[in-house]
Formats: C-alpha cells, sequence, structure tokens
C-alpha cells in the first residue's frame, strides 16, 4: 500500500482538481483567479492532468509562475510516444516525469507546500488508489497515464492508471480530509461538443468520457461548488488552444466568486 500523509491542520478549502488531457491550462486560470481573490487553498486534490497541475501548484503556490509552463506545453514535452515501445502502452512516462522533476523542487509529494492528493486507479483490483506521500513524478505519471496511451505505473506493489478511470472528479477524496469547503473543478463538462473522432487516441477518449459520465455525477455530489469552464470547440487532445483553455477556467471561477464568497463567510474563513 502506498505511505500515507498526516495534515496537520483540517483543510479549510479544498480543491478538486479533474482530468481532461489539455484541458488542464483551465486549472491553472481558476487557480489564478483564486489567488487573485485571495481564496485560500488548503488541498489539492488532482486526477490526470489535474494532478500534474496540482503537483506543479502544491511545489510553488504561484500561479504567474505556472502560467508560461502551461502556455508553452505541447504534446512533445510530456509525451515520448512510439508505436514499438510496448504492448501495454505507446508512451513510457519517462518524459512526463523528467518534467515533473524538472518543474518541482519536492522530491516527494509530502514535501509540497500546499498538501496535495494524486488520484490513480489500480488496475487489476479495480479501486482508487489516493497517492499522498511518496516520490511525486511516478505518482502523477500513474495518475495520468491513459491506458493503452501510457504504460502503467508499477508502484507499492500494484498496477496502476489514469485515476480517471473511477474518480475523474476527486471531491469524495476531498471530503474524506473532511474539508470545511470543497471546490471541484470540472474541465469536461463539454464532452458532448467534443470535436470529432478523426484519430484512435480521439475514438479512446470519447469513449472514455462517456463510460464515466454516470460515475462523475456521483463525485460531484461532494463538492459545495462546482466550476466549469466553457471548452466546447477547443480540442482536449491538442495544446493549440492553450490560452483559451486557460481563460476559460479564469472567467468561470470569477463568476463562481460571489457564491465562494459568500460559502467561505458562511463558513466563518476568511479571505487571507
Amino acid at each position: 500500500m502506498p505511505p500515507a500523509r498526516k495534515i496537520k491542520a483540517r483543510p479549510r478549502v479544498a480543491l478538486a482538481l479533474g482530468g481532461g488531457a489539455f484541458h488542464g491550462a483551465a486549472h491553472v486560470g481558476v487557480l489564478k483567479a483564486l489567488e487573485e481573490n485571495k481564496i485560500p487553498i488548503d488541498l489539492i486534490v488532482g486526477t490526470s492532468a489535474g494532478s500534474l497541475v496540482g503537483a506543479l501548484y502544491c511545489d510553488n503556490p504561484d500561479a504567474e509562475k505556472l502560467i508560461p509552463l502551461v502556455m508553452e506545453a505541447k504534446s512533445s514535452t510530456v509525451f515520448d510516444f512510439s508505436l514499438i515501445r510496448s504492448k501495454i502502452g505507446f508512451v513510457s512516462g519517462k518524459k512526463l516525469q523528467k518534467y515533473v522533476s524538472d518543474h518541482c523542487t519536492s522530491y516527494d509529494i509530502e514535501d509540497t507546500k500546499i498538501p496535495f492528493v494524486a488520484v490513480a486507479t489500480d488496475l487489476l483490483e479495480g479501486k482508487t488508489v489516493p497517492l499522498a506521500a511518496g516520490p511525486i513524478a511516478p505518482s502523477v505519471n500513474a495518475s495520468c497515464a491513459i491506458p493503452v496511451i501510457f504504460e502503467p505505473v508499477k508502484m507499492y506493489g500494484m498496477t496502476l492508471v489514469d485515476g480517471g478511470i473511477l474518480d475523474n472528479i476527486p471531491a469524495d477524496i476531498c471530503r474524506s480530509y473532511k474539508a470545511d469547503v470543497v471546490i471541484a473543478v470540472d474541465i469536461m463538462a463539454n464532452i458532448d461538443s467534443l470535436e470529432s473522432v478523426d484519430n484512435f487516441l480521439k475514438v479512446l477518449y470519447k469513449s472514455l468520457l462517456l463510460a464515466l459520465g454516470e460515475n462523475k455525477k456521483a463525485k460531484l455530489a461532494f463538492a459545495d461548488i462546482v466550476i466549469t469552464p466553457d471548452l466546447r470547440k477547443m480540442s482536449m487532445m491538442s495544446s493549440k488552444n492553450n490560452q483559451q483553455v486557460f481563460d476559460s477556467g479564469y472567467i468561470a471561477a470569477q463568476r463562481m466568486m460571489p457564491e465562494i464568497k459568500k460559502l467561505l463567510r458562511s463558513k466563518g474563513i476568511p479571505d487571507n
């Protein structure tokens, strides 16, 4: 079993960052808006793309420094793609792990400035695995390891793949830490408007999205606030819309700010 991380104080505000490939840039827009409005963040739980953004932000909680990383990110930045590499995945994950290691000062999850949890799926046991301690790079890799595309990650005696398979909006994990307020960011809210499925990656991802639909509704029930960036007509499998995706996250968070502040006041949580 993975090691557990003890959080010293009960989190006031926990953020659940959902999966969604390159739509993850919207998470950075949300973080920027929360920072500007002085909304405290005491815990981030991320699945897939949300785990990558969450790890980088928890290691160095400064959205301005995170923005350039997102704007410059391309598939070649994190994918070491090869059709002949493996029988169980075209992407080894080594490039993604190097990207995380290069941009995080923390080697282990428990050393991040804000408590962080990467959510993966135990493929053989069929259960969600919250990775709250241990090496950060392979944990993020495991959380992002889309089946068939990425090779599964072997850790703690388990075979781990994308956390979104069972928990694409990990608000339930946030709630398990007894957070006073759980804010979820759903970057797959517009799955019906996904671009045409003109390659096998898009076919696979669309299939996963449809399969996850009902499960996601159950996870969203654990959130107090849900931020849903409008990402229609923006490719989830390409970095060409990074700026627009970021802007959509920022705008969606700003629109929810009156509701967020009202809820925080009702819980006695002051702005920082």
